[in-house]
């Protein structure tokens, strides 16, 4: 079977890491002789990210220090996968430091990077640059509005894939019985395109009473990070810092509503995530979330940048009735439950051209 590499440069613990180490660990089920490279910078976090995992205990992680050792670590692979635009540079460069056959490629594009940086930066041009220095590159993605901008920005036709969640993480559990909706958010302060100023207002106005009585509950940070951006969380708003996935998880399970009021999502994945535990899920209606959310029907989508919209959202799914609400719920638990690792996994296999 193909021997496939995902060149994969950062600790873990966000979506997209998430989705590589489970796809792999599908891959490997399967047969396929599937692995992960992770710089050196980022192996020791990474292997303590990922260490419920056998395989990144047992051999499946392994370790690179500059394209020169890449190059000598991908030898003899079948397909080289880069999954992030500096991963990109990398690739290419190992390319040129090769001898013999050299591999065929693939940009796993997770997100549009390019987005990330203010434009006229140097990491801005690196970014847009990563779509254009592999020849013969194979780009794939899981949602519709990824392939579209990769293919509207760039040219390049960009396969699209399964999404994958990780349900024995991600389940459904049964909910305490409470007088009070519960309401929670991740707000990450670090990175503006998540909106946390917008986010902890807006939790600061559920737990005012603004839209009746609620719960509230955020994650993501602590307080001292917080501050150190110029935040902090209102009264009546609890905090639950940082979390492992398996925290993330059981919060999910006890709360009603997930709010994401990011500026946009590319993918979506803790809506996903919330959605794959009974917890109905708001979304930004621009991104892909779109792909997997129907407005009112399995949870909720708002234009994030309209406030207006965005209370209206929040008072209907607030002001649901339990049938309503389990109606939701229901709904959202049978779009997702078909994001299964090993479906995510065929499918990139097949956009590869392997099986």
């Amino acid at each position: 079977m193909a021997r496939i590499i995902f060149v994969l440069p950062v600790g873990g613990g966000a979506g997209g890491a998430h989705s590589v180490v489970q796809e792999v660990t599908a891959m490997r089920d399967m047969g396929v002789e599937a692995s992960v490279l992770v710089n050196g910078a980022n192996a020791e976090k990474f292997r303590a990210t990922y260490d419920r995992f056998d395989w990144v205990r047992e051999g499946g992680l392994d370790v690179f220090d500059g394209p020169r050792e890449l190059a000598q670590k991908a030898a003899g692979a079948e397909v080289l996968v880069a999954t992030t635009n500096t991963s990109v540079h990398s690739v290419a460069e190992a390319l040129r430091q090769m001898r013999g056959v050299a591999p065929r490629t693939g940009y796993y594009v997770q997100d549009y990077e390019p987005l990330f940086y203010e434009a006229g930066t140097s990491e801005h041009a690196v970014a847009v640059a990563s779509f254009a220095v592999l020849k013969d590159c194979t780009y794939f993605a899981k949602t519709n509005w990824l392939t579209g901008v990769v293919q509207a920005a760039h040219g390049h036709e960009a396969r699209l894939v399964v999404p994958s969640i990780d349900h024995a993480i991600y389940r459904p559990a049964p909910r305490p019985v409470r007088a009070t909706r519960m309401v929670t958010a991740m707000v990450r302060p670090a990175t503006p395109r998540r909106a946390p100023r917008r986010t902890l207002g807006l939790l600061a106005r559920i737990a005012a009473g603004e839209f009746g009585p609620a719960e509230v509950m955020a994650f993501g940070a602590d307080a001292e990070e917080l501050a150190a951006h110029g935040l902090a969380a209102s009264d009546g708003m609890r905090l639950a810092g940082h979390l492992k996935q398996t925290e993330v998880a059981a919060l999910l399970r006890e709360a009603d509503i997930f709010l994401d009021l990011s500026d946009y999502q590319a993918f979506g994945r803790t809506a996903a995530e919330s959605m794959a535990c009974g917890c109905i899920a708001l979304a930004p209606a621009l991104g892909g979330a779109a792909d997997f959310i129907e407005d009112g029907v399995n949870g909720f989508l708002a234009d994030t940048c309209d406030e207006a919209a965005v209370s209206r959202a929040v008072r209907q799914m607030l002001s649901l009735s339990e049938a309503e609400l389990r109606a939701v719920r229901l709904a959202g638990l049978e779009t997702v439950a078909a994001y299964t690792p090993v479906r995510a996994a065929i499918s990139e296999l097949r956009a590869l051209g392997i099986g």
